[in-house]
């Protein structure tokens, strides 16, 4: 009896090969691979999170992304101002100051000036509490101070990276 069932409900495929009908879990099953999967709408919630936290927070860098600290650079300065933005010899912060300005330095699209386009670059890439500690105490972030001075006035300075090296 069994064997007769099948063979009523089976159906003959292009070569001529008799089939069983799937079940009905499996012919479930079958149509759900079948279907194009759908969003359920959870996504990667860690993923969602981070790009909606940082485009709120609209910071260009953040410590992950920071350009590395240079090994060789001995001093940064801009000649035509007389300001130091950073000297190794004598003090170890102003970290931030030597990676941003040396990852500048080193892009050939800023051709090694302090322009109006260089500093907003520059400005972005520092940390929004240095931005606004220098907004609030400019004399203890004079190298923000130069970057907003630059941008307001519209100067055009070069700036010159001392390495240490036999070539420097």
């Amino acid at each position: 009896m069994q064997a007769s069932r099948m063979a009523a409900n089976a159906s003959a495929s292009c070569s001529g090969r008799m089939h069983a009908p799937l079940g009905r879990r499996a012919q479930a099953a079958a149509a759900a691979a079948a279907a194009p999967r759908r969003c359920s709408g959870r996504g990667p919630p860690a993923r969602a999170r981070a790009v909606a936290v940082r485009a709120e927070r609209k910071e260009y860098y953040d410590f992950k992304d920071m350009p590395p600290l240079p090994v060789t650079v001995k001093r940064i300065t801009v000649p035509e101002l007389d300001h130091t933005v950073v000297d190794k010899a004598t003090e170890e912060t102003r970290l931030a100051s030597l990676a941003i300005f040396y990852d500048i330095w080193g892009d050939d699209q800023y051709g090694r000036r302090l322009t109006r386009k260089s500093a907003l670059t520059m400005l972005c890439m520092y940390d929004s509490d240095d931005t606004a500690g220098a907004e609030a105490r400019p004399g203890d972030y004079p190298n923000i101070a130069l970057l907003r001075r630059v941008l307001e006035e519209g100067l055009d300075l070069e700036f010159v990276v001392e390495e240490f090296g036999p070539g420097a």
